[in-house]
């Protein structure tokens, strides 16, 4: 008896729940079919609810107003100063070149371009010396590697010193710090 109860019970709730359900989805598609366009009213409106796309344009449209008149000009501002900088001076001579002092080596020890290297040689493998005509003793000397025709696809370190008022010497190591002959360029700057 309890049995039949409970299912009774539950057999009347999912009733209930289908005709909820079936009640709810016909009275909103009742109350749309029902209302006719254009019916809701200034009562039925939150105030604020309504957003600008809830507007047809021709509503939207009809809230724009024309465009006034452009208004007069304003007063013209006061000229301002030429600032602190000053007129611009009168150009100075041309300055020197960086350097005066190069040359070009190849790995042989020939010099193949130079200017103010009277001389270089190479003293043993990857160590060259090159003279020059003035005294660089304050100056500082800066070798790089190159060669005027084709590349070089050396992974390799230069080192300068020099060991005389007028004379620059160059080292040349390889990858694992074994002397190797190449060529390169030095640049002295004083």
């Amino acid at each position: 008896m309890i049995r039949i109860a409970y299912y009774l019970k539950r057999h009347h709730l999912a009733l209930l729940a289908v005709f909820l359900g079936l009640g709810g989805g016909t009275a909103f598609a009742a109350g749309n079919a029902l209302l006719p366009r254009n019916s809701v009213g200034t009562k039925q409106v939150i105030n604020g609810s309504l957003q600008a796309n809830d507007l047809s344009t021709t509503t939207r449209n009809a809230l724009k107003g024309n465009r006034g008149p452009r208004g007069p000009a304003g007063v013209q501002g006061a000229q301002g100063s030429t600032g602190s900088a000053g007129a611009q001076g009168v150009q100075g001579a041309p300055g020197q070149s960086a350097t005066k002092l190069f040359a070009a080596v190849d790995a042989g020890g020939t010099l193949t371009r130079s200017s103010g290297a009277t001389s270089a040689q190479r003293t043993s493998a990857g160590v060259y010396r090159m003279t020059f005509t003035t005294d660089i003793t304050n100056c500082v000397y800066l070798a790089t590697a190159g060669q005027d025709a084709g590349s070089l696809f050396f992974d390799y370190h230069l080192y300068t010193s020099r060991t005389a008022t007028n004379t620059v010497n160059v080292e040349i190591f390889d990858e694992k710090n074994v002397q190797i002959d190449l060529p390169f360029y030095l640049a002295v700057f004083c």
